[in-house]
């Protein structure tokens, strides 16, 4: 029996992925091999064709800009200075430092949108001296984690800047439903680490630290100020309307780099280290995003959309049950893919899908993005996982990392399913 050649095409990409072959080559490989097939050389026309049309994506433009300030931003010692109000503010309360964790890394992702500046961020400045304070292990580790991939759904998250460019939401509305979704990520985070250190108190110290003034505790805050107007610059001027997301990104990056050089941070080597690491995650990211691209063209071309959509649609009660199998297989894969690969397989076939059957596809977007954060911390192949294990070295091994996640990824999940309850909640930009 003959395969239908979208169903031999995801077999062909899984068999390539399973071999270890990178996966924008695994997408790029398995697209050119059906273009030439069924089609010849108009074949590769076509494979072009889409490769050069997701490039040259206005939308794409944001995405440096925001890696660059992003990356500024750390290298500059900015992450570093925030903890220093937010320690003297909360430093006697049981579990402040996990507290302060999540808050620095809603921050973080307010004024960046990359998972790795947060994890690395928090891995260097909080959790040595939660570890110093014998926090318990799992909690600190699993706080840093959740809280560093905060960042990925609160605007100007990266993930919801590809997601709007290939599946055609506006990015604007995918960064309020961020917004909101990352607090209620954020809000969970915070409960259930006052209630875990109330219950185990002997696991969770209160820092024995003097009594700080109301005064110093007020002078401190000057370190919050600039952080702060980098974030109403971009989300402001977004959300006000008076610019677009890939704006916004220009107006941020300008921001942190005077920010950076008013601070007076800035060195040759922390431009270089900026730059250099812009251009890495840049590359990275654009290059998938063209190969799936491709692949989702050529895919859509042999008929593979209309079939995905036909059996989802033939589902019993689709209107509930698509977007649950939908959340179920984007969270399995993330445990294997890399997210920016799953945004460009899955994206352009899933959102047909949702606006066949009547539903928002802005909420749907928000849904994806918020469940693909869960791939950041999940094994075997989470990438927050790996920007931990980077930072601590040994000190910390990679079973407790994996292990300590686990009820964080609960967590976000739970605020999923709370959003697909209210969908309300995401969608008040619209």
């Amino acid at each position: 029996m003959v395969l239908p050649a979208p169903i031999l095409m995801f077999l062909v990409l899984l068999v390539f992925i399973v071999l270890k072959v990178p996966v924008s080559f695994s997408l790029l490989i398995t697209s050119a091999i059906f273009a030439l097939t069924l089609w010849g050389e108009r074949g590769l026309y076509t494979l072009y064709q889409s490769l050069y049309t997701l490039m040259n994506n206005w939308v794409l433009v944001a995405l440096p800009l925001f890696v660059f300030m992003s990356v500024l931003l750390e290298r500059g010692g900015v992450v570093e200075e925030m903890y220093i109000p937010l320690s003297k503010i909360f430093g006697k309360y049981r579990g402040s430092l996990a507290l302060i964790a999540i808050i620095m890394g809603f921050a973080i992702g307010a004024m960046s949108g990359v998972v790795a500046a947060g994890v690395a961020a928090l891995a260097l400045v909080v959790f040595p001296i939660m570890d110093k304070a014998r926090y318990d292990r799992k909690l600190s580790v699993g706080t840093v984690l959740a809280a560093g991939s905060l960042p990925q759904i609160v605007p100007p998250s990266t993930n919801a800047i590809m997601y709007g460019a290939v599946a055609g939401v506006s990015v604007g509305g995918l960064f309020a439903g961020g917004l909101t979704l990352g607090a209620i990520m954020a809000a969970m985070f915070s409960i259930y680490v006052i209630l875990w250190s109330y219950v185990r108190k002997d696991k969770v110290p209160v820092l024995k630290s003097e009594d700080i003034s109301m005064a110093e505790k007020i002078r401190s805050l000057k370190y919050l100020i600039g952080p702060l107007v980098i974030i109403v610059l971009v989300l402001g001027s977004i959300f006000t309307g008076a610019a677009t997301p890939t704006e916004a990104s220009g107006v941020g990056a300008l921001a942190a780099l005077v920010y950076v050089i008013m601070r007076r941070k800035l060195s040759r080597k922390i431009l270089m280290e900026s730059l250099t690491a812009t251009l890495k995650v840049t590359s990275m990211a654009c290059w998938l995003m063209a190969t799936g691209g491709a692949f989702s063209s050529i895919f859509a071309a042999v008929g593979g959309r209309t079939m995905v959509v036909n059996a989802m649609l033939s589902l019993p009660m689709a209107e509930l049950l698509v977007p649950v199998v939908s959340v179920s297989i984007i969270f399995i894969l993330g445990m294997f893919i890399d997210p920016v690969s799953i945004i460009m397989i899955l994206g352009p076939i899933l959102d047909p899908v949702i606006r066949r059957l009547g539903l928002n596809p802005l909420w749907w977007g928000v849904v994806f993005c918020g469940t693909l954060i869960t791939s950041y911390i999940t094994p075997p192949v989470g990438m927050g996982l790996y920007y931990f294990k980077g930072v601590v070295g040994e000190k910390v091994s990679m079973d407790e990392i994996m292990k300590s996640a686990l009820p964080f990824v609960g967590l976000m999940m739970l605020a999923i399913a709370i959003v697909f309850i209210r969908p309300e909640l995401v969608l008040w930009f619209k």
